[in-house]
């Protein structure tokens, strides 16, 4: 089973809302942090991992706040997973085996999910909310 990581959860869903709001203010941390309901020194954390890598742009300041550094279209899930976990690359045996061979399948599979765009997640993430809206 694949598992995802509270850091990436919490990474995305921060990012997401800085592409709800691409092109607007920049955001402080705190508003994030309510909207998203991630604890607020940890988002600082992930923010400031997301800001080295070049995904988030970040200002001091009293009209500081973050903001994205590129268009959503233009980050995948699979830069967020790499940046915020550290890689996802497979560490082999070396030796190609039925096993090895199933892990490199499996691999590419799961990167070719996984290189949806933050553009495309948001679309997912307003059906969501839409059809869930409709549930209730």
């Amino acid at each position: 089973m694949l598992i995802i990581s509270s850091k990436v959860r919490y990474g995305t869903a921060a990012l997401l809302e800085l592409a709800n709001n691409y092109g607007g203010k920049l955001l402080q941390s705190k508003v994030i942090a309510e909207r998203r309901g991630i604890p607020p020194n940890y988002l600082e954390q992930l923010l400031n991992l997301l800001t080295k890598a070049g995904i988030v742009r970040a200002v001091r300041g009293n009209k500081g706040g973050y903001g994205l550094a590129e268009d959503p279209a233009n980050i995948t899930f699979l830069q967020i997973l790499d940046i915020l976990e550290g890689g996802g690359e497979h560490a082999g045996s070396g030796s190609l085996d039925a096993l090895e061979d199933l892990y490199r399948l499996a691999e590419g599979e799961v990167k070719k999910v996984f290189s949806l765009s933050l553009a495309e997640l948001m679309i997912r993430q307003k059906n969501y909310d839409e059809g869930m809206m409709f549930h209730i």
